[in-house]
């Protein structure tokens, strides 16, 4: 996996700043009757999602490789330090709101998004409606570094290749079955995303061996590459969410977005890479899990509040972004550093957490 000089992996966190734009744009354009715009945000979520299997898997075969095993304690260490304290500042907020009366939001739509499985029962909320996504991250950090320890690497590649493939056949059967109700899991359950987080996964795994073969890397260096983003966004256009046209298109469209994150990682020195890597791009990235948070309340069509509402909808915003990252997620980072090593030990340095890695 390629680095900078800062010990960052190139380009993600631009790609991150990308997605979080596509789910502002989606979000706001609800205000203006636009009912989110060809779905771009769901686009952004499985941009993010493609990164996130990216990652932690990287991070994980670099550690099997290194020391022939997973600290998982440690894993969990650090994914519960670096999600948990953002997201539950979040809710705190809103459960205050909600005690002293200012919102109306009953215990029981906050028992999905507390528990992390509002990607099957729905709150019902347009505050918690971005839950969903982190649901799915949260399930898959809990069981997809379990199945690496315990399969190993060969069996695991073969399992997400097998995912990949059948995730398309379970979305039919279930479109099937259950698409006149439409609920909420159809498209937004964990299985129903599981081969977004796949291709990741396995990208990650085999991205090696893809740049062993001649016909991978001209691929990645043509010129045509440049066009990719835009066949994403058009076949995006192209799935019908009213029907859960959900097959083909949808599995396309995840390999050519984790092509794009590897094309993005390898040449992050030409004209795309220079933007992605740009000050304002790595800094808007680094900040997207609290922009992420934060921007639901605050692009609420319907706000219950003035306060929720234009033009004081951009303060608040950018307060509680600013309390979010620079506080909360500091905070917990700083004391995950400071605690990490005394409690698991100093890692080597081929398994050094880079600093990007932090999704």
């Amino acid at each position: 996996m390629s680095f900078t000089s800062t010990n960052r992996i190139p380009s993600l966190d631009g790609l991150r700043t990308i997605s979080i734009l596509l789910v502002i744009v989606s979000h706001a354009s609800f205000s203006f009757g636009y009912q989110g715009i060809f779905n771009i945000g769901d686009l952004g979520v499985r941009v993010f999602f493609v990164i996130s299997g990216f990652l932690i898997t990287g991070l994980l075969v670099r550690e099997v490789d290194e020391t022939s095993k997973i600290n998982l304690l440690r894993f969990y260490f650090r994914r519960t330090l670096r999600i948990f304290p953002p997201y539950y500042f979040f809710l705190a907020v809103f459960a205050l709101l909600a005690i002293f009366g200012k919102l109306k939001i009953a215990f029981a739509q906050f028992l999905p998004v507390i528990t992390y499985t509002s990607d099957y029962f729905f709150p019902g909320d347009w505050n918690f409606d971005h839950a969903w996504s982190l649901s799915v991250e949260e399930q898959f950090y809990l069981l997809f570094p379990g199945l690496l320890f315990l399969c190993g690497r060969r069996k695991s590649e073969i399992l997400l290749a097998l995912t990949i493939l059948i995730c398309p056949v379970v979305r039919f059967i279930d479109h099937g079955l259950f698409g006149q109700l439409h609920p909420i899991w159809l498209t937004k359950g964990f299985d129903a995303n599981l081969d977004v987080l796949a291709i990741g996964c396995l990208l990650a795994m085999r991205r090696g061996w893809l740049h062993e073969k001649q016909w991978y890397r001209q691929i990645l260096d043509s010129k045509l590459m440049y066009i990719v983003p835009v066949a994403i966004f058009l076949i995006h256009t192209q799935i019908d969410y009213e029907n859960l046209d959900l097959g083909v298109l949808f599995s396309v469209n995840n390999i050519l977005i984790a092509l794009l994150i590897d094309w993005s990682v390898t040449h992050f020195n030409n004209v795309a890479g220079r933007v992605l890597n740009s000050s304002p791009f790595v800094t808007v990235g680094v900040m997207s899990y609290s922009i992420y948070l934060w921007q639901q309340p605050f692009l609420n069509p319907d706000p219950a509040s003035k306060y929720f509402a234009f033009p004081y909808n951009l303060l608040g915003f950018a307060v509680f972004v600013g309390i979010s990252y620079f506080v909360v997620e500091k905070f917990s980072l700083r004391f995950r550093k400071r605690y990490e090593d005394d409690l698991f030990g100093q890692p080597s340095a081929k398994t050094l957490v880079p600093a990007a890695a932090e999704a």
